[in-house]
């Protein structure tokens, strides 16, 4: 997998189309399965952040993104369940949906009991689904810890299954970050799903770089054998100030880039990917990366990439007209670096989602590229639609909306900013 091409790589894209090959056997996807596979982290038992200070703005907004995912740390006080369990089960009420991260005390933060799962199952108003070992704990520092973080793991798997035996909660190991996996036990027994933090860096999210998609996957498997894969944080960050060896980009290329990575990380079998973070949690200059990872600001503006995330999630839950059962849409030629899949949607329209999946980051200038030219796709349908519209997004996050001739043949331009194409 080290030596993964981008070509290859998106070969193995389920139901993806390369370089332009039409694929007859590339499934329909449902527009559903994507939106369920979107996520997005949050703090609830975090004080002094606005997801207190502010949390019925943070749930207005949540409403207004559309994804009814979440994930959070537990904050355990003494005084459950008031505070942060109070307004996950809140949300919870809204039809909301939590993973919850149990913390083993490798990390900062106070260790989270195995034995308390049914309590805490029981505080969060039946919002819990899946219960999630340590967060990125650090075992690679001494010889006893990936042992300490494998016993912590046994115990939840252990005190979900022995608590609620015929409920939907999955549990889902530690999220080792790659410094650290490689000294990590296999815990393919103790876990439903397996977890990682696959975050890109600076690099576009098709890339075969360091921050590749596929290399984090296969850096899980001895670990967590052939469980399903969640990623329970991806996502880019905007401190273009920041030292970090995590390196940032600008606001319009995230907005560009995170409906490319969610995406493309359900083509790839991400089972769901949660995007870090709702809101900042902190207002500490462009300096800090922690800063700047919220869909939105600090002060509660939506940020170019919430507006991106929000339209993605609206076009695919959309209202159109039915299409008379199955339609066949496929690129006709090759061309390097195209990803295009089918989407039905429940209302029967068809969607065609197609971009090029290249850089558009310079690190070195902490600029944009110089725009790609488009290129020409024909699209070629199995039969005449009874209408075709193209949105494009665009990096202030707003979708442009054209018609365009509903033939056969639909002639689009593909750039790396998405297009998708909606058939009815």
């Amino acid at each position: 997998m080290s030596a993964l091409t981008r070509r290859s790589a998106l070969a193995l894209a389920a139901g993806a189309l390369v370089s332009g090959r039409a694929e007859a056997a590339a499934p329909v996807h449902r527009c559903e399965d994507l939106i369920d596979s979107i996520g997005v982290n949050v703090h609830l038992g975090h004080g002094g952040t606005p997801y207190v200070a502010r949390f019925d703005a943070c749930a207005a907004a949540l409403d207004a993104l559309g994804v009814r995912h979440l994930r959070d740390d537990i904050v355990l006080t003494g005084a459950e369940p008031e505070g942060q369990f109070a307004r996950i089960a809140a949300l919870a009420g809204r039809g909301y949906r939590f993973s919850l991260v149990f913390y083993d005390g490798l990390t900062p933060g106070p260790r989270v009991p195995p034995e308390k799962f049914a309590a805490i199952a029981r505080w969060s108003g039946g919002g819990l689904v899946i219960a999630e070992g340590g967060n990125e704990p650090p075992i690679a520092g001494r010889r006893d810890l990936p042992r300490l973080s494998a016993d912590h793991q046994a115990a939840l798997f252990r005190a979900v299954r022995m608590d609620v035996r015929d409920s939907e909660v999955r549990v889902a190991g530690p999220s080792y970050i790659q410094g650290n996996i490689a000294a990590a036990q296999n815990l393919a027994a103790s876990v439903d799903l397996g977890n990682i933090h696959a975050y890109p860096g600076c690099e576009h999210p098709e890339t075969d770089g360091g921050g590749s998609l596929a290399r984090f996957v296969a850096a899980s498997r001895p670990v967590f054998g052939p469980a399903p894969v969640i990623a329970t944080e991806n996502g880019y960050h905007t401190a273009l100030a920041t030292g970090s060896a995590h390196l940032p980009v600008s606001e319009g290329i995230r907005a560009r880039y995170l409906p490319r990575l969610l995406l493309w990380s359900y083509l790839q079998g991400v089972r769901r990917t949660y995007l870090y973070e709702l809101i900042a949690s902190f207002d500490h200059g462009d300096g800090d990366p922690e800063s700047r990872f919220g869909l939105l600001a600090y002060d509660g503006r939506p940020t170019p990439a919430f507006a991106a995330v929000r339209n993605l999630v609206r076009l695919f839950a959309g209202v159109g007209a039915a299409v008379p059962g199955d339609i066949a849409a496929e690129p006709a030629a090759a061309m390097p670096d195209l990803v295009s899949a089918r989407f039905a949607r429940a209302d029967g329209a068809l969607l065609v989602p197609l971009w090029l999946g290249i850089d558009g980051w310079d690190r070195r200038s902490l600029a944009p590229r110089p725009d790609a030219p488009p290129q020409a796709v024909d699209i070629f349908l199995s039969r005449r639609p009874g209408s075709v519209r193209l949105h494009r997004f665009a990096d202030d996050g707003s979708v442009r909306v054209d018609g365009l001739a509903p033939e056969r043949r639909v002639p689009v331009q593909v750039t790396d900013r998405l297009s998708v194409l909606e058939i009815t």
